[in-house]
């Protein structure tokens, strides 16, 4: 007899499986002819399914790209709540993106990584929908940082906290395209760009 806990840890498993095949169809589609151009029911045949099937995965093609965006803020508050108290809110923040650098520095991840990045740009209802997903993503952890500086005493306003995980965010993003431009881990382009702001803002 099948127990109840492993039963459902293979059929997320299973779930998990077909939506990452999903997934490579439609991206290599969407890179192919561009995010417009494909249907769903083109993103199902190649992954040898039926429409009906592509809909028991995802609600639309914008939710297989923008997916994995939607649980982003939830993962970084909750990194952001591990990290020491008496760590500063930039070193905090710098570390709460580790899981980023990290799956940068995976030369396939980075790959999918930049194209998702560029079918994003190109189309304007996924670049609506990802500036949503951050938006409140950087809603989430500054609620967390906000929780946690009040339990240092900082003293630091709601504005200043969301000021300081809006410019972290603008840190994260402004290093990776540094760091694709000059060929340079985004680890170290990251360190520096937020020590920069560090520097010169909210301590």
């Amino acid at each position: 007899m099948t127990e109840p806990g492993m039963g459902a840890t293979l059929r997320e498993r299973t779930r998990r499986a077909v939506q990452a095949e999903l997934l490579a169809a439609g991206q290599a589609l969407f890179v192919e002819r561009g995010f417009d151009a494909v249907t769903v029911e083109e993103i199902a045949a190649a992954a040898g399914m039926s429409k009906r099937s592509f809909f028991r995965y995802f609600g639309s093609k914008e939710a297989l790209i923008l997916g994995k965006f939607d649980k982003q803020g939830e993962d970084f508050a909750a990194a952001l709540a591990q990290r020491p108290l008496d760590e500063q809110p930039w070193v905090a923040l710098r570390r709460m993106f580790d899981p980023v650098v990290t799956y940068m520095a995976d030369e396939d991840s980075r790959r999918s990584a930049l194209e998702v990045n560029r079918l994003i740009q190109n189309s304007e209802a996924l670049r609506a929908g990802y500036l949503e997903r951050m938006e409140r993503a950087q809603r989430l952890i500054a609620i967390e940082l906000e929780r946690r500086e009040a339990e240092r005493g900082s003293g630091a306003t709601s504005l200043q906290l969301a000021a300081v995980v809006a410019a972290a965010f603008a840190a994260l993003s402004t290093a990776h395209r540094f760091a694709e431009s000059h060929q340079i881990p985004l680890a170290n382009a990251l360190d520096e760009a937020v020590s920069a702001i560090a520097r010169g803002g909210f301590t």
